[in-house]
């Protein structure tokens, strides 16, 4: 039973789907892969703009009265994915903006360039503010990829759940990026795969085949684990 904890199927409030038609084929697709569980986890920039809280619950439940009426077997959760910004902790903890499935869980992204520091300091404010941080693809970091230890500080001594995207998983991305993806993966480092669904297109639904690769490369449990057993976890808290 998939859980899908990153993916951006609420129409119409961030760069995901952009309408109902596109939110309702992410649906199906998700279906197809086999997911029973997604966290609808639209994009927040705080200290930029407000979380579109009208628009993305008014939405998020036209996608539920659908799933009803078609007797979809899937369940959706709110949440969202937080552009790490001074006071997101605080934010969060204040229900300002959502934690995954209205939990202690938050999906943190930060931009590609972020040093080591900043991301030490997002951890340690997530956490004193009684929230788990789940660091949204973890692969896309140059200051991770720049040394490997900092990855085990971030999962060991952080207590940080770290998120590979699944297209991370399925494509080659270059000889020094797939050999930094296996070796985290090797390591037990990465501890949820996810879609990052956008569309239907680029960056459709896609952690069934992700899911078949990690079985074969890194073992039944490893697949069970990084697409089942740690995504639910957040999703129940």
């Amino acid at each position: 039973m998939i859980a899908d904890i990153h993916h951006h199927i609420v129409y119409g409030v961030d760069d995901g789907s952009r309408d109902l038609e596109t939110s309702i084929g992410m649906l199906k697709k998700a279906v197809e892969n086999g997911v029973k569980g997604i966290c609808c986890t639209s994009h927040a920039m705080p200290g930029h703009k407000p979380f579109p809280w009208k628009d993305y619950m008014a939405h998020l439940e036209e996608l539920g009265a659908y799933i009803q009426k078609e007797n979809l077997p899937l369940t959706l959760f709110t949440g969202c994915e937080i552009l790490y910004a001074e006071k997101a902790a605080e934010m969060a903890r204040r229900g300002e903006i959502p934690t995954l499935a209205r939990g202690s869980h938050v999906l943190v992204e930060f931009l590609p360039i972020t040093d080591w520091v900043q991301i030490q300091k997002a951890a340690r404010e997530f956490a004193n503010a009684g929230l788990r941080m789940v660091c949204a693809h973890v692969e896309r970091y140059q200051c991770l990829h720049e040394d490997m230890d900092r990855l085990y500080a971030l999962h060991d001594d952080y207590d940080v759940i770290c998120q590979m995207n699944a297209s991370t998983v399925i494509r080659s991305h270059g000889l020094f990026g797939d050999k930094w993806a296996r070796k985290a993966l090797k390591a037990g480092l990465i501890d949820v795969a996810a879609s990052d669904a956008h569309d239907l297109s680029a960056r459709a639904c896609n952690i069934a085949e992700c899911r078949r690769i990690l079985e074969k490369d890194y073992g039944a449990e490893t697949a069970r684990e990084l697409t089942e057993d740690m995504p639910y976890h957040i999703l129940f808290d």
